[in-house]
């Protein structure tokens, strides 16, 4: 005669619910504390490989984990938030150089 143990119950993952507390029956979204490099250039609105170069250098907080960039969505944020603001001089002057370099390619095409 064979003697049976049961298994304790697993717990359950946490349930989304709606208003008044009814289960929904889905899984609760899983928030991440890190964003990925694709993530980041994403939200900096820049190219994948600009990002990388910027993770590289130290420029945007990150750390390496299984040869994998991480990073941390406060330190990022943190960091955007002490980046200097730009003046009104400085929007003007970066309009003025993609007006000069759009009139210079115009130039270039029309053969002048």
């Amino acid at each position: 005669m064979s003697t049976v143990i049961p298994f304790p119950q697993r717990a359950t993952p946490t349930t989304t619910t709606e208003a008044g507390g009814i289960s929904t029956g889905r899984t609760a979204p899983v928030v991440s504390a890190v964003y990925t490099v694709a993530e980041t250039a994403e939200i900096l609105r820049l190219s994948l490989g600009s990002t990388y170069a910027l993770v590289r250098s130290g420029e945007i907080p990150a750390i390496k984990l299984g040869g994998r960039w991480a990073i941390p969505k406060r330190r990022l944020h943190q960091w955007i938030d002490g980046l200097p603001i730009a003046s009104v001089e400085d929007v003007e002057k970066e309009l003025a150089a993609i007006e000069r370099r759009e009139q210079r390619e115009q130039r270039r095409r029309n053969g002048a």
